[in-house]
Formats: structure tokens, C-alpha cells, sequence
């Protein structure tokens, strides 16, 4: 898929989840910030889990072998 309809198609992914969603190409980056790590943990976990059931919904999958730079 090109770049252009993958972000047509994903265009609604910031509206599922309470992260800080950055949109370029192909590439996605979710950002969360809280005080207390505790709360962020919680908070990441819950955000991620509302991530993944709109990945299913809309039948994409995450690239977990995609290294951080």
C-alpha cells in the first residue's frame, strides 16, 4: 500500500487511543507522559489496549521485529 493510503486508512487511529499519535508515511509513533511511572504504566497499558482493538477492527497488524533507532 502507498504511502498516501496507508495514511488515508489510518487516518483515524489518533481518535482511538489517548497517545500523542504522529502520522508520517508509513511509520506511526504513539507518545504518553505522565509524572508518576506508576500512572504511566497503567495508563500506557490501557492506551495500547485500545490501540490493538482498533488494529483489529481495521485487520492491520504491528511490525514487532521493526528496530528503534
Amino acid at each position: 500500500m502507498g504511502p498516501l493510503l496507508f495514511l488515508i486508512y489510518v487516518n483515524d487511529l489518533p481518535c482511538a487511543s489517548s497517545f500523542q499519535t504522529t502520522l508520517f508515511e508509513d511509520d506511526t509513533s504513539l507518545h504518553l507522559s505522565y509524572k508518576v511511572i506508576e500512572t504511566l504504566q497503567l495508563n500506557v497499558q490501557n492506551e495500547l489496549d485500545k490501540v490493538d482493538n482498533w488494529m483489529r477492527s481495521s485487520r492491520l497488524s504491528i511490525n514487532y521485529n521493526k528496530q528503534l533507532i
